[in-house]
């Protein structure tokens, strides 16, 4: 077992009691969020999924946190600590980072340099702003994009189905391989792709 897999495990076994299956008007079966977990983030299903997700993350944060302490950073700053990705850039020149203006990781594990992305709304969308965050931090080497499907603005295939079947997204992530950065999409929910 790799060592970053611990933590990916603990993220999967954290959204097995969130979702349950959904389906939509045109028969599209997505990870819905359960009411009994809605109640415990005070929220209700006429809530906005961003809301939804916001909270849902934050939760798994601090149930992160409390399991693995300080090998896990949650609301990592981009290039916070940056080092050059490549020994052959030149070293002379002299490039000063404010990370605090960047984006930040949902999660980044320190000791394996495996940054984890949970996208619970927009998948695909947020799918080219995780890879691009983690192309810019040369701390990462592994990116875990964590995604469920979802019935995003009525679309038909939408969330990890569309994002993994997406030509163009296995394109982006053969190129990063030549960048040193291993992207693996996860699927939080199959339960209702079978």
């Amino acid at each position: 077992m790799n060592p970053e897999e611990r933590i990916l495990n603990e993220i999967k076994n954290f959204f097995s009691g969130i979702f349950e299956i959904g389906e939509n008007k045109k028969g599209y079966r997505y990870a819905e969020y359960k009411k009994s977990w809605l109640g415990k983030l005070r929220l209700s299903a006429s809530d906005a999924d961003e809301a939804k997700s916001s909270r849902t993350t934050k939760k798994l944060q601090n149930h992160l946190k409390d399991k693995f302490g300080d090998r896990v950073r949650t609301e990592a700053p981009v290039a916070e600590g940056m080092t050059l990705r490549f020994d052959t850039i030149d070293s002379a020149q002299e490039i000063k980072i404010d990370s605090s203006k960047l984006q930040a990781f949902d999660i980044l594990d320190l000791e394996t340099g495996t940054a984890f992305e949970i996208s619970l709304s927009d998948a695909f969308a947020e799918f080219f702003k995780d890879v691009l965050k983690a192309l810019l931090d040369s701390r990462v080497k592994k990116l875990y994009i964590c995604m469920r499907n979802h019935t995003y603005k009525g679309a038909g295939k939408s969330g990890y189905l569309r994002v993994a079947s997406s030509e163009m997204v296995q394109q982006y992530i053969s190129l990063a391989r030549l960048y040193k950065l291993d992207i693996l999409l996860v699927d939080l929910y199959p339960e209702c792709n079978k």
